[in-house]
């Protein structure tokens, strides 16, 4: 890897934070929305929270859940669990319940940081008790947390837990990824070579609840400098994350590779104080970083590969070259080892395809309460010294001439959509817990570069009729992430199969229906109204690829992302031009609500018809991205 070098700063990563806090404490530590802490206003607030959960049941070695919005509070919570102790899980609020339930069983979760109107989370059995996010003052914690700044803090071995993240398997249900204190802060360490060491403002275009980000984020307290979140909104709207990352005048940037093609969409938009970008969590291709080095030629750019289960990201590779034909995922991190074995462990030649390994100080600890799963996927390393392990990822890679590490998919059927890790089985299994399904397989479909797509097929039930696909996607929204959800249910009456009696998936795939196909045809009504909702109706199922839309399906829901939200506003712009605005329509997310922008808006044609004069040339805006 090029000049990358391993941090010397001793010390874990807890002690580094209040190192900056004691040394700089009026230092900007963390800015989000209107908010902005100080080293000492942090440091402080972290040790005001960290009390209130020991009083609210938290010990070391216990799990805080942290269930809010991206916020100053969430952030704060994190740190407070790690001076305490405990572990963090953060949870997003729109967790299926189904997933809520089985985390807050695989934690023992101690204390819950929420919302008071959280209906899911009060409906379960045994909640734990929760601190209510709306009695939670920064500044009243900062008060608290001083005056307790002398209290000895804990003795907390490294190896204790610092975080949980819920994550896809390669089989079985989702299972939660544990992570010490220690393999953090090896994870951390050794980034100064390519996150370099200057002042800096880490702008995270991530989720809280995504380890992608915490690197970063941990980096930046350690070293005293600035970390810049976005809001939910913002992060959702590419204009607004922006203007964000222009006002605070970034210099790195965390994105996955998907969001930042819409980013680099809009020419001339990123500022040009960036130095570093990071992409990770999907492939990055050599357009990628071609546009990169086009629009930002001052900034570099760091291609970053790691399951959750090897703590963040365990290798990277560093200044890629667009003139190749795929971008390597890079060599190890300082720490970590990486190696391409055959299926009896062995290491296979330079430039053939194995299976990737990682051992070293970031193999994570385990799945929790999963032994099973964890002996299956952390296996004894025959490289190493007794007791040192491997994390067999499940990844097909192979190592070039260079040293350097390729990715070739996977073994099973796991895939990625927009930095989600989607295993197929599991949205399965979901499907067929619906008593009407008998067998369902998806298949997904759809270059990696883009957003792919997941089909599902199904059989029904002896003596049942198959449910619509409304009714298979609320069913669906119980169990899983909105990454995972089918984009469309294809009834079927037995599934295709091989010679050797398994489903034939490529047959599946071939019969995926076509964008455009199916649609639904409705007679011209003279109601103006009804005739603008069924060439809504029309132009979504164009977009989308199917004909379920209902007048007051989200778009979203229905398997819409951002990269058919800028097919949309064309199709749209088309037909009733400058009648809706691009960044309108992640609020304008029903054929009800786009019917009536529009209905109220033309002008100088006939709203049912779509005529209207030529619009003005215009290029749409990357305007949505759902993390």
């Amino acid at each position: 890897m090029t000049d990358t070098r391993t941090d010397t700063q001793p010390g874990p990563l807890l002690d580094a934070f209040l190192a900056q806090a004691s040394r700089a404490p009026l230092a900007t530590a963390l800015v989000i929305d209107d908010t902005s802490l100080s080293y000492r206003d942090l440091a402080d607030a972290s040790a005001g929270l960290a009390g209130l959960l020991r009083k609210a049941g938290a010990r070391t070695g216990s799990t805080v859940c942290v269930r809010l919005e991206q916020s100053a509070v969430a952030v704060v919570a994190v740190l407070a669990a790690l001076r305490m102790g405990a572990a963090w899980a953060a949870l997003e609020p729109d967790l299926p319940v189904a997933r809520l339930r089985a985390l807050l069983n695989d934690t023992d979760c101690a204390v819950v940081i929420g919302t008071r109107d959280d209906h899911d989370l009060a409906g379960l059995p045994d909640t734990p008790p929760l601190l209510a996010a709306e009695d939670l003052d920064l500044a009243a914690l900062a008060e608290a947390g001083a005056h307790a700044a002398e209290d000895p803090a804990p003795a907390i071995a490294e190896t204790a837990p610092a975080y949980l993240i819920y994550t896809s398997g390669s089989s079985g249900p989702p299972k939660g990824v544990l992570v010490s204190r220690g393999q953090l802060a090896d994870s951390v360490r050794p980034r100064g070579g390519v996150y370099g060491t200057d002042p800096s403002v880490f702008l995270m275009a991530m989720r809280l609840s995504f380890d992608g980000m915490l690197a970063g984020m941990f980096w930046s307290f350690s070293h005293g400098h600035t970390v810049l979140l976005p809001t939910a909104r913002e992060l959702r709207l590419a204009p607004e994350f922006v203007l964000l990352a222009r006002r605070h005048r970034a210099t790195h940037l965390v994105v996955v590779p998907s969001y930042y093609r819409l980013l680099l969409a809009d020419s001339g938009q990123l500022p040009d104080t960036l130095r570093v970008v990071v992409v990770a969590g999907e492939v990055c291709t050599p357009e990628l970083v071609a546009s990169h080095r086009a629009q930002l030629p001052g900034a570099r750019l760091a291609n970053e590969y790691g399951p959750t289960e090897t703590v963040v990201s365990c290798t990277v590779e560093d200044r890629p070259d667009p003139a190749v034909e795929r971008v390597p995922i890079g060599r190890p991190w300082p720490g970590a080892t990486a190696h391409v074995l055959d299926d009896r462990l062995r290491e296979v030649a330079d430039g053939e395809t194995g299976e990737l390994y990682i051992g070293g100080a970031f193999v994570a600890l385990g799945y929790a309460r999963a032994p099973g799963a964890t002996a299956e996927r952390f296996v004894a390393s025959p490289f190493g010294p007794a007791g040192a392990r491997l994390y067999r990822t499940g990844d097909l890679a192979r190592r070039d001439e260079n040293g350097a590490l390729h990715y070739h998919g996977r073994t099973d059927q796991q895939v990625k959509i927009r930095g989600a890790r989607v295993e197929l089985g599991d949205v399965e299994a979901a499907i067929e817990t619906h008593p009407a399904v008998d067998q369902a397989v998806v298949v997904c479909t759809g270059p990696v570069t883009d957003a792919p797509t997941l089909t599902a097929f199904l059989t029904p039930a002896p003596g049942r009729t198959p449910p619509d696909s409304r009714e298979l996607r609320r069913h669906c929204r119980l169990h899983l992430v909105e990454q995972a959800l089918p984009t469309s249910f294809v009834p079927t009456d037995r599934m295709p199969l091989t010679s050797t009696g398994k489903v034939d998936r490529t047959a599946l795939a071939a019969l995926v229906p076509a964008a455009g196909e199916h649609h639904p045809t409705r007679p011209r009504d003279d109601d103006g109204w009804t005739h603008l909702q069924s060439v809504l109706r029309t132009v979504w199922a164009d977009v989308l690829g199917h004909p379920d839309a209902g007048t007051d399906d989200n778009f979203f829901g229905l398997g819409g992302n951002s990269l058919k939200v800028l097919e949309l506003y064309s199709a749209l712009e088309e037909r009733w031009p400058g009648t809706v605005r691009a960044g309108e329509l992640f609020d304008l997310t029903t054929i009800a609500a786009q019917a009536r922008a529009i209905g109220e808006r033309v002008g100088g044609g006939s709203a049912d018809t779509g005529e209207q004069t030529p619009p003005a040339a215009r290029r749409p805006t990357p305007v949505a991205y759902e993390l």
